[in-house]
């Protein structure tokens, strides 16, 4: 599992950085700071999973999530913020998550956690209930 952290503040990328470490599944663990560097390293790479800030030195949280998206449609993208107001927009521009980082750091990180090591992934080139037919 790829996971990518879009947030230009090093205390919390640290943070989340020293509560994934020893995630069994997690194979790959990126950092971008900005709009811009996000979009490229979903190019480079396209993570199974983001958590993205809403405010970024060259644009808003909402901006990468459409970014994220578009680059890597099956990329799950948690939106974590002090910016609640948010959380209905994000919700309908297609995050899978909001979290509050002043009161959720927990709840995101058991998440991301739990969906890293339960790693059930879904293909969505194949129908459900026929696994290995593509279509």
């Amino acid at each position: 599992m790829k996971l990518l952290i879009v947030d230009d503040s090093l205390a919390v990328s640290g943070r989340l950085l020293e509560m994934m470490c020893g995630v069994v599944h997690l194979t790959a663990l990126s950092f971008a700071r900005s709009l811009r560097e996000a979009g490229q390293k979903c190019l480079d790479y396209c993570p199974d999973m983001a958590v993205v800030e809403m405010n970024l030195p060259d644009g808003h949280g909402l901006d990468a999530l459409s970014v994220i998206k578009r680059i890597c449609p099956h990329t799950q993208v948690f939106m974590f913020s002090n910016q609640i107001e948010f959380r209905g927009r994000a919700m309908l521009a297609g995050a899978d998550g909001f979290y509050d980082r002043s009161l959720e750091f927990e709840a995101l990180v058991n998440r991301l956690q739990g969906d890293v090591q339960g790693g059930v992934q879904v293909d969505a080139a194949k129908p459900a209930g026929q696994p290995g037919k593509n279509l």
